[in-house]
């Protein structure tokens, strides 16, 4: 799988966009690669997953973990391609980790209202029974029963993107705080100029670049993006959070 070859892929499936996103580091980006209209035909993530098999199939990997929710499609697929191509080894586990979450309160009984601070706004939210109010924290967690599946066995993380390479790096973490040995990280695209030291690990693969510009919020709002009056997309990345958190702060 070529880098040509996997553009051409994701630019038919609309998969690369031009315009004004804001991505999960909070980075403002002009360029985002919509992982979820890359995996809307399997046999589009098929192609791209054996792309990212091929690359590790010397790694006799047990097991591909990817970050949830998007990343699953990504793992199953390059789990699949890499049993296909050693079918001398046991089958390839194809497994996930989940964002840490912690309920701070749930309505058990009846509905309940709460005042949050959000910035410099009280804003009141009402919980009706059997809901939960839940802090989600950046780090990633292996549940159910994947931490016993990860310890001591090969490990070979997958992405889509990278852009500062922060999400694959706490990924890493749940891997390796449970035992497990990552050999590698596998992705779609590099659209930060991360190298594997920066995730460290020993090797990354990416099956193409994306070359884009990219801002800090502070940037962006100085001679970005923002500056120029460019709309940001809240359909695609963080955009509707951001704009949501803008308006909270002023007031």
């Amino acid at each position: 799988m070529t880098p040509d070859r996997t553009r051409k892929l994701l630019e038919a499936q609309g998969a690369i966009l031009k315009g004004h996103f804001v991505g999960t580091s909070g980075l403002h980006l002009d360029t985002y690669v919509a992982k979820d209209r890359a995996t809307l035909l399997s046999s589009v993530a098929s192609k791209l997953c054996s792309g990212i098999a091929e690359r590790f199939a010397d790694e006799d990997i047990d097991a591909v973990v990817s970050p949830a929710l998007g990343g699953i499609a990504l793992s199953q697929w390059t789990a699949h391609h890499l049993t296909r191509l050693r079918p001398d080894r046991p089958e390839v586990l194809t497994l996930y980790a989940e964002h840490q979450e912690d309920v701070i309160t749930a309505s058990k009984y009846a509905s309940i209202s709460l005042d949050i601070i959000d910035g410099r706004k009280t804003v009141s939210v009402t919980l009706e029974k059997g809901d939960q109010l839940i802090i989600k924290h950046p780090a990633f967690v292996l549940r159910r029963g994947f931490a016993a599946d990860v310890n001591g066995r090969r490990i070979l993380l997958v992405e889509d993107i990278l852009t500062t390479g922060g999400s694959a790096r706490r990924a890493a973490h749940a891997v390796i705080d449970v035992g497990g040995n990552l050999i590698a990280i596998g992705v779609l695209a590099n659209g930060g100029n991360v190298t594997a030291t920066d995730l460290g690990v020993r090797r990354l693969e990416a099956l193409m670049d994306v070359n884009r510009n990219s801002y800090s919020e502070a940037d962006c709002a100085d001679h970005g993006l923002c500056f120029k009056g460019i709309p940001v997309n809240t359909e695609y990345g963080h955009g509707k959070a951001f704009l949501e958190r803008r308006e909270v702060e002023q007031g």
